[in-house]
């Protein structure tokens, strides 16, 4: 017997009985979380070769899966561009193009946030309110809107939800599923009724439906009352409302116009 043990002994003689089964506890504790460190440090690749393989195996031919199992692992996020154009030789934009402008961590502003575009896409679904049964109380119908998509089977979730194209009893436009269209609105990330969306939405306004007619949305009708309502205004004040300017017309044979003397 060494001093050193002698003296640990006498200095454990010294504890009292929940002192000294205290002291045991609190070694048998650092000796459990050692090994497991042991046992750790065992499993890592970098300490072993064979890593969990060199564990579990003890022939050192590898590791394998059992009988009857197979790896159903997700495929792999695809970062390629898509291949849809942001704008079109017509002067439309896609969906891809409108979402492509939002900078998420930047504080640069979507260029076509809040303005006027034709999106050009295909419809993918039209809302229809569910038939309520007679003497049932039913949800309340949603707005009138659909989705459209860049894709003809495009997924809902990634279309643009295009909101508020007629009024609950306005004219409903005449459309097919699945066929492409020019749709007039503004691009927002919420529309007067209360849709939202954080990659932005489209408040309708117009569009030609399959007659070839225009089909005008509330957005617009509104739009236009404020006009009329705005030259009339005017018109009682004694002024008379804006008028766009008209380029002049070229002479008949094609002939430049005179030049206004001094020039």
């Amino acid at each position: 017997m060494n001093l050193a043990s002698f003296s640990g002994r006498v200095r454990l003689g010294r504890l009292s009985a929940v002192q000294r089964q205290s002291l045991r506890v609190g070694l048998l504790r650092s000796a459990g979380v050692f090994s497991l460190l042991l046992l750790l440090g065992g499993l890592l690749p970098g300490c072993d070769t064979k890593g969990l393989a060199g564990f579990l195996d003890s022939t050192g031919v590898g590791a394998t899966l059992l009988p009857g199992m197979k790896l159903n692992l997700p495929p792999p996020p695809s970062f390629a561009e898509p291949s849809t154009p942001r704008e079109y030789p017509d002067g439309t934009v896609s969906i891809y193009g409108l979402r492509k402008e939002f900078k998420r961590y930047s504080d640069t502003k979507n260029k076509y946030l809040g303005q006027k575009v034709k999106v050009k896409a295909f419809l993918l679904e039209v809302y229809k309110c569910p038939v309520c049964p007679k003497g049932q109380q039913c949800k309340q119908c949603e707005e009138p809107h659909m989705y459209a998509s860049d894709e003809v089977n495009g997924s809902k979730e990634k279309g643009l939800l295009i909101a508020e194209y007629r009024a609950f009893k306005g004219r409903e436009p005449k459309l097919t599923v699945g066929k492409q269209y020019v749709f007039e609105g503004v691009f927002n990330q919420s529309s007067p009724k209360g849709f939202t969306s954080s990659d932005g939405l489209l408040v309708y306004y117009k569009m030609l439906d399959d007659t070839n007619k225009e089909h005008i949305g509330p957005a617009e009708e509104n739009e236009r009352q404020a006009a009329i309502a705005e030259a009339a205004a005017l018109k009682a004040m004694g002024q008379r409302p804006p008028v766009a300017p008209t380029p002049a017309a070229a002479p008949p044979g094609g002939a430049k116009p005179p030049t206004p003397p001094g020039k």
